[in-house]
This record gives structure tokens, C-alpha cells and sequence, in this order.
């Protein structure tokens, strides 16, 4: 264990010195800001935009959440593509596997330490639009829906771990970063998306098990 988080101690540093990190960072901030100012400037014009239908007070805080979240869904994607791409495709491409890959250090622990050290930082990405979120509604609602707040979060954790697997697996497929960038993006948004469309057209069934249709779970748990 002294070896693995030797190593993950090693990479967080590593991700928080680079310009991905710092891109990201200054994104979310600018997310977090917009979702903010609509918050506050359209608080009293949802029924306009859904038809004019008046609301219970307890459906408008889980109707601002589901906004919230809808935006939510795309974040740790990005960030996973940011973080998770390069982790394996970058040290060749950089020639360092050269160095790192024949030291006395088992690949599990080495794969695991990295794994961990990128869904740290996504998550702390993630994290910095949660408190825009959290505070923004808590100031304009004055209740927050903890039960329903809760389980979007345990479904959120589960989707990060999922996609960053997914980068780490196409990362470790391709020797240049960008291919591993683009191939995440294509997958996930072409690939998924058009095999969630064609299997519903055909055989009226949502594929639940694509990561696309997974994480809707997200969002959904504050609607049915």
C-alpha cells in the first residue's frame, strides 16, 4: 500500500501542475456562474417555459435539481476524457513508459495509484460545481431534497468510476493522446447514442446497460 499511494500522491500532484486541471477548473467556475445567474434571474419564470403549469413548492426544488443535474451529466464526462485519456497514452507517447513501466513497482498498484489519483480530481472538479449547486438552490429554495440529493450522488460516484474506466481502457489502447481523446468522445457520444436510438426504433427497448442510458439515473432519481 506504501508503493501505491506513493504513486497516487505522485500523479495527483502531477494532474494539479497541469494546464488540463486548470482548464477544466476555470470551465466549471464558468458553468457554475451561468447556472447560477439563470438560477436567480429565472426563478420565477419556470411555469413560462413548461407551459404555464403551477407547481407545488416541493416540485419546483426537484425541478431545479433535475435542471442542475441535466447540466451535471456532461461534466465528469470531459473531465474523465481530460484526466483519464492520457493516464496510460501519454507515457509512451512521451517515451517515459520507457522508465516507469520496468521499475520494481507491480502494474496493478501502478494502473491502480493513477486510476484513483485522475477520479480524485475529477471529482474535485465535480465537487466545485456541487457547492454552486448547493448553495444556489439552498438560497433561492431554502430546502434542499436530501434523500433524493443523496442517491444522485452514489449513482454520480458510480458513473465517474465507470467512465474513467472506460478512458483508462481506450488510453491504454492508442500510443498519442489525442486518438484516445477523440476515440472516448466518439464512443460515447456517437456510438452510444446512436445504438441507444436504433435499438429503441427497433425493438421498443431502452439498453439500460449502454453508460449513456445508465447515468440518466442521475437526473431522473429527482423526476420519475
Amino acid at each position: 500500500m506504501s508503493k501505491t499511494s506513493t504513486i497516487y500522491l505522485q500523479y495527483i500532484k502531477n494532474y494539479y501542475r497541469s494546464r488540463s486541471f486548470f482548464l477544466m477548473l476555470f470551465l466549471i467556475l464558468l458553468v457554475g456562474s451561468m447556472m447560477t445567474y439563470f438560477s436567480f434571474k429565472y426563478i420565477n419564470d419556470l411555469p413560462k417555459f413548461l407551459g404555464g403549469a403551477v407547481f407545488p413548492a416541493s416540485i419546483k426544488v426537484k425541478l431545479f435539481y433535475y435542471l442542475w443535474t441535466l447540466v451535471l451529466l456532461y461534466i465528469p464526462v470531459f473531465a474523465s476524457v481530460f484526466f483519464g485519456s492520457p493516464a496510460i497514452s501519454s507515457e509512451i507517447e512521451n517515451k517515459t513508459a520507457y522508465y516507469i513501466f520496468p521499475l520494481p513497482i507491480n502494474r496493478f498498484k501502478l494502473f491502480f495509484g493513477k486510476y484513483f489519483a485522475a477520479f480524485t480530481v475529477t471529482m474535485f472538479i465535480i465537487g466545485v460545481y456541487l457547492v454552486f449547486e448547493l448553495f444556489t438552490l439552498y438560497y433561492l429554495l431554502g430546502v434542499i431534497p436530501v434523500p433524493y440529493f443523496l442517491d444522485s450522488f452514489i449513482m454520480l460516484l458510480l458513473f465517474i468510476l465507470s467512465i474513467m474506466a472506460v478512458t483508462f481502457l481506450i488510453s491504454s489502447i492508442f500510443n498519442k493522446n489525442t486518438y484516445a481523446y477523440i476515440t472516448v468522445f466518439v464512443i460515447y457520444y456517437i456510438f452510444f447514442e446512436a445504438g441507444s436510438f436504433i435499438i429503441e426504433l427497433l425493438y421498443k427497448y431502452t439498453p439500460v446497460y449502454f453508460l449513456n442510458d445508465a447515468a440518466s439515473i442521475i437526473e431522473r432519481v429527482y423526476i420519475n
